[in-house]
């Protein structure tokens, strides 16, 4: 063990403790050095998220049991993510097809099957229809997402 200077001229009992202490701060420059590490793979793996989000040709929405829209991953209907939030996901379908997205989720959450698929019309935000096809997954389980994706 090599000698610390400092402890060389202080008495043992303060020794030991700026031996611990030197000892500590080594163990807390390690963890901050690996805490670096961890940030840039995390930096990384957004912008991989972000990039193949940005060439993906589905849409993904969160929404909450109630079928309301907690969160536009990506969206294809030409409204602003903000503008969706709360929003009642039927209210986007035309009033037609309404209660096959409503039928969905009823199913999804009254047997509790892990996912469903439907084919509905939307209402894009210039008024044109589009045929959209999705699936709804039940990921309230899940603490990282806790929501139903919907995939379309």
């Amino acid at each position: 063990m090599a000698t610390n200077p400092i402890t060389t001229h202080v008495c043992p009992d303060c020794a030991a403790h700026i031996d611990r202490l030197t000892g500590v701060v080594s163990q807390l420059e390690e963890d901050n050095n690996n805490l670096r590490g961890l940030d840039d793979t995390l930096r990384w793996n957004r912008g991989l998220f972000e990039a193949l989000l940005a060439n993906s040709f589905d849409g993904i929405t969160l929404t909450a049991p109630d079928r309301r829209i907690l969160r536009v991953i990506r969206g294809l209907t030409g409204f602003a993510p903000s503008e969706l939030v709360g929003v009642l996901v039927e209210s986007l379908v035309i009033p037609e097809d309404q209660h096959i997205i409503v039928n969905c989720y009823r199913d999804l959450l009254d047997r509790r099957c892990q996912k469903t698929k439907w084919e509905v019309r939307f209402i894009l935000i210039d008024g044109s229809i589009a045929n959209f096809s999705g699936t709804l997954i039940d990921m309230l389980d899940d603490p990282n997402v806790g929501a139903i994706v919907c995939n379309y």
